[in-house]
């Protein structure tokens, strides 16, 4: 009678650790998932930015003021920057630079089509992108935390709150 008693008991004593050991992997593969979303929705929004300050520096580059060489280095300069930033979160994310690159073509032919591809609307790329994409060049730490807590910001970010999957 004792052996199975025993046995039993060293049993429900494994059991316990072992359901704890399954429920700390379901919260890694979750936390992991959620960075990596969070990583590429931070690429993604990179990626615009590079593409809002490409085809900024396209458009002014047309008028004749002294300031507009200027302001097309440093929109180009910006527009790298971004997609340096969108390339190595997206690769943390588990895309490839290849696939950024040619995703950025994708969102600026998107943005010109948004302005009907004239230059005379760039106005309405401004108020959409500017103070967005500069806050995200200089902070990219602050939206990458805001994407990871999933909290809806009142700042100058567009945050939203995501819904768990199967809501």
């Amino acid at each position: 009678m004792r052996k199975p008693l025993l046995v039993g008991i060293a049993l429900v004593g494994i059991a316990p650790a072992s359901a704890q050991e399954q429920i700390n992997k379901a919260d890694e593969v979750a936390l992991q998932q959620d960075k990596t979303a969070a990583l590429s929705e931070l690429s993604n929004e990179c990626l615009e930015c590079a593409a809002y300050f490409t085809v900024t520096a396209y458009c002014i580059g047309g008028y004749p003021a002294p300031i507009v060489p200027k302001l097309v280095r440093d929109n180009q300069h910006s527009a790298k920057t971004a997609l340096g930033l969108a390339i190595s979160n997206g690769g943390v994310a588990g895309l490839t630079s290849a696939s950024v690159v040619a995703g950025s073509k994708t969102v600026a032919t998107a943005l010109m089509r948004s302005i009907d591809d004239n230059c005379l609307n760039i106005g309405d790329l401004s108020k959409r992108y500017d103070a967005f994409c500069k806050r995200l060049m200089q902070r990219p730490d602050e939206r990458l935390t805001e994407l990871l807590t999933r909290r809806i910001c009142t700042g100058l970010f567009k945050c939203a709150l995501r819904r768990p999957s199967g809501e």
